[in-house]
């Protein structure tokens, strides 16, 4: 038999009708399973459709819908088999939904207005036996869902769906997890939340249309709106990034719509997201809504695609669903309502674009408009922070509290009203276990400021951009001394600058490495090494994490580019091993150094051997990591008669040997030793020395190394 594995399905396309998924399996084991709910506690099965049977395992899948009596699951057939062309299955149990079919219809109003969404059916589910009623299949957002749209089959996708993947937090990426490209680094994510976090407000909107599908963005948020899709901006989300490296352009793909249609009422606020603490937005939905100009540009999306979703409500779709699915709500064990509930919970769907079109019209004109704080600051002792304006006729209110969720007025420390959209607090108010809030009040409705409370303590005073150069690059090792490929930037200018969501590229569009919080103080460099290992090993000079650079440098020369968080290249060259670049810095060991400040190439020269990581242009060229020779003693030792050593060098070098008593005194006369590349044995006269203990001390390029010897008798 061929140890080709024979692929199967069940079925390879969806059929017409409601196909029937019959699960069979140990009792026991669900059981087990559904006590340990948190758990991805797999089951073996066998799963039959359609008159064919194939070995599969199913889990409970979802994240607070884990707890609830009827469970989501996820089916994944045997290796070779597919489900519907499909290698897995999400099965997304609906339980709080009386409907079972809210969130087949949002997946389907997205593809009504042009959006590219997963696959959704309607399946029945029988464990051993026994209906559980309709489920509704979601495909998933992977690579195959790449392959069977028109979106790049290489696009790299983040699935948000843990709480608070708000992108606000560039050094906490544990809640993200990685779809497509899982081998490559999640620097363009990192860059991404950079970005949003430090982007000026007057570009942003220029730059958001360069970052993302612009038109699509604006399209999925207004959907989102429109269907009340609150959960989708804290979590439950996909984004897609058309390839590694962030050259390309990203895409937001809504994810997880039970709570769509109406679940938290026509009155839910069109920018803020549903968790029940909702401290933390997503910084890119609320930036959007805090950009007057992007802002005005969803709003009139809504409006444009209303009477399309009103259109979609009253035709036969809603109705032709329901009366597919009726029977199986009807039977479904879990249901905890009658089937008059079910008929009122779908006229309710049908009634909701125009329940919740009419509350946005309220929202948009008589809310307060969505506003951010401005970094605060200093005022002597005390700290000035200002915001947005929020239309016409608000007041404010200030408050500070040692709770970053403001829950308790109790824990208020500082509370202040005024009209004005700025405000000096007094520094006893100020710390960094304190937090601030302004909430804005217009025509009796309040609302807070967003992207989470702000600590009402300035940041230290650094620049987020500035006058940053590359100013050495090590590209080819040479064969006897390799710290791997490595480039310096430094900090040409007269303040300190954060390289927080810089980037450095190559001429690979995939290639990309992020800063992440590293300060560069006027005068001081920074090193990016593409191998820390070998670097440390070399140099003696532990690198941080933010110091890793993602990829090696061209043998034959490339570009390179250095940007700040907006994306502006601050600096760029295209090296090269060729005239007229300086020629012995290709395998030689020896690097290519900017001496002093310039823009032209040919100002460049070949540095040291070795090069000088950490220090800006020729300084001192004597290189003090790791001399260029080594010393080995020659036995046998202990050492009777004079002692021999083996000097190893690795390039064109003058040596010094000096023998030293336990008393620091030099007891032969140096040995100065013109070296070329290569080994050299040198005998020391130690045979009319007192017995004892010896040091034989080697200098080059001024370092310094000492190996100890025993002289006898």
């Amino acid at each position: 038999m061929s140890s080709l594995l024979i692929l199967l399905s069940i079925l390879s396309v969806w059929p017409d009708t409601i196909p029937v998924l019959h699960l069979e399996f140990d009792p026991d084991q669900w059981e087990y399973a559904c006590e340990n709910y948190w758990e991805d506690i797999y089951l073996p099965a066998e799963l039959s459709c359609n008159g064919s049977t194939i070995s599969c395992q199913f889990r409970i899948r979802g994240a607070t819908s884990r707890s609830y009596l009827k469970k989501s699951i996820k089916i994944e057939p045997a290796t070779g088999f597919t489900l519907f062309g499909s290698d897995e299955l999400n099965l997304n149990a609906e339980f709080l939904d009386k409907t079972r079919l809210r969130e087949l219809l949002s997946y389907l109003f997205y593809a009504e207005t042009g959006q590219t969404v997963p696959e959704v059916h309607i399946v029945e589910v029988l464990f051993n036996g026994e209906t559980q009623g309709a489920y509704i299949s979601v495909e998933d957002v992977d690579s195959d869902f790449l392959l069977n749209t028109e979106l790049p089959d290489q696009g790299v996708i983040y699935k948000c769906s843990d709480r608070y993947t708000t992108l606000d937090r560039a050094d906490n990426l544990e809640p993200y997890s990685k779809k497509t490209e899982e081998q490559q680094p999640w620097d363009d994510l990192v860059l991404l939340i950079y970005w949003l976090q430090l982007c000026p407000d007057e570009i942003f909107r220029e730059q958001l249309q360069q970052r993302f599908h612009y038109q699509d963005l604006v399209s999925c948020i207004a959907t989102n709106v429109l269907l009340g899709h609150g959960s989708t901006y804290y979590h439950n989300y996909h984004l897609l990034l058309d390839e590694t490296g962030a050259e390309g352009r990203w895409r937001y793909i809504a994810w997880d719509m039970d709570r769509t249609w109406g679940k938290y009422g026509p009155e839910f606020p069109y920018f803020r997201n549903s968790s029940s603490n909702h401290h933390r937005r997503n910084t890119l939905i609320w930036r959007m809504w805090c950009n007057p100009e992007i802002r005005e540009e969803l709003i009139s999306e809504i409006h444009y695609q209303y009477p399309v979703l009103a259109d979609f409500a009253q035709n036969d779709i809603i109705d032709s669903l329901a009366v597919l699915i009726a029977p199986l709500v009807e039977k479904d064990p879990f249901r905890d309502y009658t089937m008059d509930a079910f008929w009122t919970a779908i006229e309710a769907v049908q009634n909701w674009p125009e329940a919740r079109y009419d509350n946005l019209q309220t929202q948009f004109s008589q809310w307060p408009l969505p506003f951010r704080i401005y970094p605060a600051m200093e005022t002597g002792s005390d700290i000035l922070i200002s915001w947005q304006d929020a239309g016409s006729q608000c007041t404010w209110r200030v408050t500070v509290s040692p709770d970053s969720e403001f829950s308790d007025p109790g824990d208020i420390l500082y509370e202040t009203f005024l009209t004005d959209t700025f405000l000096v607090i007094p520094g006893q108010y100020t710390g960094e276990d304190l937090w601030l809030q302004v909430y804005c009040t217009r025509n009796g409705i309040e609302q807070r400021s967003g992207n989470g409370p702000v600590p009402p303590v300035p940041e230290s005073s650094f620049d987020i951009t500035g006058s940053v150069v590359i100013s050495e690059i090590n590209y080819l090792s040479s064969t006897v001394f390799n710290p791997g490929d490595w480039l310096e930037l430094y900090n040409s200018g007269e303040s300190q600058i954060s390289l927080a969501g810089w980037s450095i590229r190559d001429g690979n569009p995939q290639n990309l490495t992020t800063i992440g919080n590293l300060i560069l103080q006027p005068g001081e460099c920074a090193v990016f090494a593409s191998d820390s290992i070998l670097f440390t090993d070399v140099f003696q000079n532990s690198l941080h994490p933010d110091q890793e650079l993602n990829f090696n440098l061209m043998d034959n020369g490339e570009k390179l580019m250095i940007s700040d968080p907006a994306g502006k290249t601050m600096d760029s060259l295209n090296y090269s091993p060729d005239p007229p670049w300086p020629g012995n810095t290709s395998g030689t060991g020896f690097t290519l150094l900017r001496p002093h400040i310039c823009q032209h190439f040919l100002h460049w020269i070949a540095g040291p051997f070795g090069g000088t990581p950490f220090i800006f242009g020729e300084g001192n060229t004597q290189w003090t990591a790791r001399g260029a020779v080594s010393i080995r003693p020659v036995g046998p030792f202990p050492v009777s008669g004079n002692a021999s050593v083996i000097l190893t060098a690795i390039t064109s070098v003058q040596a010094e040997v000096t023998l030293f008593d336990l008393t620091g005194r030099s007891v032969l006369a140096p040995e100065v030793l013109d070296l070329e590349t290569g080994e050299y044995s040198l005998t020391l006269q130690t045979g009319n020395l007192p017995p004892g203990l010896y040091f034989i001390n080697l200098r080059n390029m001024g370092f310094s190394e000492s190996v100890k010897i025993v002289v006898t008798e």
